[in-house]
């Protein structure tokens, strides 16, 4: 098993927070406050969600919990967009990264859920 550190998954979210933290600085008072720790927070969570299913046997439900918090930041960043807090241009960037992860996200789900049901049939 690799390192949580060494996984793609990981090192793109970690990316993503590290671009996300001077963006969230520039928001208004009000959104930096609430959207903006918002955002970092559910960064934060995918991070710590990532090294618990890469050292966990039941992977599944925490990758689940994984994708739902990238689908909450997903959407928070869109709202972010329709209240011109961000640009569609600024969006566009952070969409690129967002992008993989979610397709790894899912990938290493579909993965595991095979996994977990070759298991089950060679009982």
């Amino acid at each position: 098993m690799a390192l949580s550190e060494d996984l793609p998954l990981y090192r793109d979210t970690l990316r993503l927070l590290n671009l996300l933290i001077p963006l969230s600085q520039g928001f208004p008072r009000f959104f930096r406050y609430n959207m903006g720790n918002r955002m970092i927070e559910l960064n934060l969570d995918m991070l710590s969600l990532i090294y618990k299913a890469n050292s966990s046997y039941e992977k599944v439900a925490v990758i689940t919990e994984f994708l739902d918090k990238y689908r909450m930041l997903q959407m928070l960043f869109w709202v972010c967009v329709e209240q011109q807090v961000i640009t569609e241009r600024q969006y566009a960037g952070f969409a690129l990264v967002m992008d993989k992860i979610g397709k790894q996200g899912t990938g290493w789900k579909q993965y595991s859920e095979k996994g977990k049901a070759n298991n089950e049939n060679r009982k």
